[in-house]
């Protein structure tokens, strides 16, 4: 099993790649002080460098956790998160 990473401006998301389909393992949004939210517009908004820090992180994490294969992080468009 590989787990894989993938962030915009708007937060990030990993997932599991089966064989068959993906999984969402975890979501988080781009507010600084509450992942749950959304900082757009705001003066919480995290940065995009930050943002794709903290899901490289929780990708490596939750591979390690799962004993998985890390499988890296990918830019994806604002419409695809």
């Amino acid at each position: 099993m590989k787990i894989t990473g993938y962030y915009n401006e708007f937060g990030y998301q990993v997932e599991t790649e089966n064989p068959t389909d993906a999984i969402l393992v975890y979501r988080a949004g781009n507010h600084a002080l509450d992942s749950q939210q959304d900082g757009t517009e705001t003066e919480h908004q995290l940065a995009l460098e930050t943002i794709k820090e903290f899901c490289e992180q929780t990708t490596k994490e939750i591979a390690q956790e799962k004993n998985a294969e890390y499988g890296g992080v990918e830019y994806l468009g604002q419409d695809e998160i």
